[in-house]
C-alpha cells in the first residue's frame, strides 16, 4: 500500500496525498456506498479557485454571467458555481479552460483529471428511475437516453421515482456523480414541457447529442425553462419583512487572501451598527437598523465572507457596505438565495389532495380513483393531442407521451397512504406500455 508521503504512482514526482490519494479514496468511498464521495471536497476546492481566477481576470465578464443567474432566485451556489465556471463562456471559452491553459501546470495529476472530466459534463433532465436510499440514484438523462447510477449520499434520501432533475452528473474512470443540481425538482409532465422547449430549439425530435447539450445556449435555455415552469405552479402567499420587501434568504459569499483576516474583521467591525457575536472558529457580526431591526449577519471564516440577509434590497445594501469598507481585500463575489414562499408552496402542492383518515375513507377514495382512471383509458386527452390513452399507445410518439403521463400519475399516487393507492402498473399492463 502506498503511504500518504510515498511518491505517488502516477509518476507526477509529488506525494501521494497531494496527488492521487483523494481520487483513489473517492473509490473506495463509493465501493462502500457509505459515505460522500471525497471528489465533492475537491470539487469545491476547485470552484472556489476557478471563479476567484475568473473574477480576477474577466472581472466584468464574470459579474455579468453572475447578474444572469441572480435573475433566477431558485438557483443554489451548489449549481450556480459550477455554472459559472463549467458551462458558461467567456470570450469564447469556458472558465475552466482558460484556467487550465493558464495555471494547468500547478494543479495535480488528479486535480487536472477532474477537471477534464468535468469538461465531459452536461446540463440536462434528469429523470430518477431508481433509489437506493442513503446510496445513490439511477439516472436517465431523457433528452440524450443515456443511463447513469450516481453515487449521492444526501440526495437519495429525499428523491423519488419518476422526480425529474435539472443538472449535471460528472463521470471519472470509477463513479459518476451529481456535481450541480437545480434545487427544485418537477414533475414528468412540466419537465416535457421544458423538454419540448429544447427540441424545438434544437430541431430534434430523437435522442439529442451531449455535445449539442454543452452548447451553452441550450444550458440557459433549459434553464430559462425550468424557471419558467416553477412560476407556473400556483404561487402562495408572498412573506414580506418590516420594510415590505418580499422575503427571500439571500447568502453574498466573498473570498479574501488568508492572510488578511484580522483586517477584515477589522473593516467589518468597524461598519455602523455592527455587533459582534460570540462564536467559536469564525468572528461573526450583527448588523442593526436604528429600531435595532436586524437587517444582515456577516460572518467571517478562515478566508471567506459570509454576508446572510432576508431580501434582495438588503443584500444589495450590505453588499455596498461590505465591499465600500473591506475594498480590494475581497476578490470574488457569489450570490444565493432560498425562496421561503416557493418551498412552501412545493409543501402546499403536495398537501393540497384532501387527506383521509379511516381505512373506510381511504377505501372509497381509491374506489373512486379507480372509476376514473378506467374512464380516462378512453377519454380525449389534450396532453395527448387529443387522442385517448388507448390510441396514443398504437404510436410511437404517443407512447412516449403516455408514458410520461403514467410517470406523473404513479409519482403522485407514490405519496399516497398505500392503502388509497391506485396501481399504475394496472393501467400501464392494460395499454400495453409497461
Amino acid at each position: 500500500m502506498t503511504g500518504r508521503n510515498d511518491p505517488c504512482p502516477c509518476g507526477s514526482g509529488r506525494k501521494y496525498k497531494n496527488c492521487h490519494l483523494a481520487a483513489d479514496t473517492a473509490i473506495s468511498a463509493a465501493a462502500r456506498n457509505d459515505q460522500t464521495s471525497p471528489f465533492h471536497e475537491m470539487d469545491q476546492r476547485l470552484v472556489d479557485e476557478l471563479a476567484r481566477y475568473a473574477a480576477k481576470r474577466f472581472p466584468e465578464e464574470a459579474e455579468e454571467i453572475l447578474e444572469s443567474l441572480d435573475s433566477h432566485p431558485e438557483m443554489t451556489a451548489q449549481l450556480g458555481a459550477p455554472w459559472l465556471v463549467y458551462v458558461s463562456s467567456i470570450k469564447g471559452r469556458p472558465v475552466v479552460d482558460w484556467y487550465l491553459e493558464a495555471k494547468g501546470w500547478s494543479l495535480t495529476s488528479a486535480e487536472r483529471e477532474w477537471l477534464e472530466c468535468q469538461k465531459k459534463s452536461w446540463v440536462s433532465i434528469w429523470e430518477v428511475v431508481r433509489v437506493d436510499h442513503g446510496r445513490g440514484l439511477d439516472l436517465r438523462d431523457v433528452l440524450t437516453g443515456e443511463e447513469r447510477s450516481v453515487h449521492e449520499v444526501g440526495g437519495s434520501k429525499s428523491a423519488e421515482p419518476h422526480s425529474m432533475l435539472l443538472g449535471r452528473v460528472v463521470d471519472t474512470s470509477s463513479v459518476s456523480l451529481i456535481c450541480g443540481m437545480h434545487s427544485v425538482p418537477l414533475t414528468p409532465l412540466q419537465a416535457q414541457r421544458v423538454v419540448d422547449r429544447v427540441r424545438r430549439r434544437l430541431r430534434r425530435k430523437t435522442a439529442v447529442s451531449p455535445d449539442r447539450l454543452r452548447d451553452e445556449r441550450i444550458a440557459w435555455e433549459l434553464l430559462q425553462g425550468w424557471s419558467d415552469e416553477i412560476s407556473r405552479r400556483q404561487t402562495p402567499p408572498r412573506l414580506v419583512n418590516t420594510e415590505g420587501d418580499p422575503i427571500l434568504l439571500t447568502e453574498e459569499r466573498w473570498s479574501f487572501d488568508a492572510s488578511q483576516r484580522e483586517t477584515v474583521i477589522q473593516r467589518v467591525a468597524g461598519l455602523e451598527n455592527a455587533h459582534a457575536d460570540e462564536l467559536e472558529g469564525e468572528a461573526s457580526f450583527t448588523i442593526l437598523r436604528q429600531d435595532d431591526t436586524v437587517v444582515a449577519n456577516v460572518r467571517i471564516g478562515d478566508s471567506t465572507v459570509i454576508a446572510s440577509t432576508n431580501s434582495l434590497a438588503r443584500a444589495d445594501a450590505i453588499r455596498g457596505r461590505v465591499e465600500a469598507a473591506c475594498g480590494s481585500l475581497l476578490k470574488n463575489r457569489l450570490r444565493s438565495h432560498t425562496d421561503p414562499s416557493a418551498m412552501m408552496g412545493r409543501s402546499m402542492e403536495r398537501s393540497a389532495a384532501p387527506r383521509v383518515t379511516t381505512v373506510e375513507e381511504r377505501a372509497v377514495v381509491r374506489e373512486l380513483k379507480e372509476r376514473h382512471y378506467a374512464q380516462w383509458l378512453n377519454d380525449p386527452i389534450p396532453a395527448l393531442d387529443g387522442k385517448t390513452p388507448r390510441e396514443a399507445a398504437r404510436t410511437k410518439s404517443g407512447r412516449a407521451r403516455l408514458m410520461v403521463l403514467l410517470d406523473d400519475f404513479e409519482l403522485s399516487e407514490s405519496r399516497e397512504p398505500e392503502d388509497a393507492r391506485v396501481d399504475v402498473g394496472k393501467m400501464r399492463r392494460l395499454l400495453g406500455v409497461e
